[in-house]
């Protein structure tokens, strides 16, 4: 089982409301795996961890979730533009978005986040940011 940094746009999909559902799917821009914990991070103006997911399923063609994500997509999605696979993430925990919060940027950063977190990042590769995070969730 992996840990997974993943970062979320808020500007191109409703992660919060995508998110508010006992599960969703997510595109495969990492190499997740049955089992894998993935944390969400929201990008500007919320700058935080906010979700804990569990991966359920692997390698869902975008046909098979593209109902599910267009309720949640702000502007058009290309069904014919291929794309990467999608996960279906179980949401574990949610974590009350606050600009103090513990998760947030700057305490990440403080405690082990390299630059800006422009895609997904395995955090067993940088492990004292993973037991950061643990942490602060246990």
């Amino acid at each position: 089982m992996a840990h997974w940094l993943v970062p979320a746009n808020t500007k191109f999909y409703d992660v919060v409301g995508a998110f508010s559902q006992s599960s969703t799917y997510w595109p495969m821009k990492a190499k997740l795996k049955l089992g894998d914990i993935v944390y969400i991070y929201l990008s500007a103006p919320q700058k935080q961890v906010a979700y804990t997911c569990e991966v359920i399923k692997i390698d869902l063609p975008l046909e098979t979730v593209f109902d599910s994500i267009c309720e949640f997509s702000i502007g058009l999605i290309d069904k014919k533009k291929p794309t990467k696979p999608f996960a279906e993430l179980s949401n574990i925990v949610s974590i009350q978005l606050d600009k103090q919060n513990f998760l947030g940027y700057q305490y990440l950063k403080e405690n082990g986040l390299n630059g800006m977190l422009m895609g997904p990042r395995k955090l067993e590769n940088n492990l004292p940011l993973l037991k950061y995070i643990q942490e602060r969730l246990a």
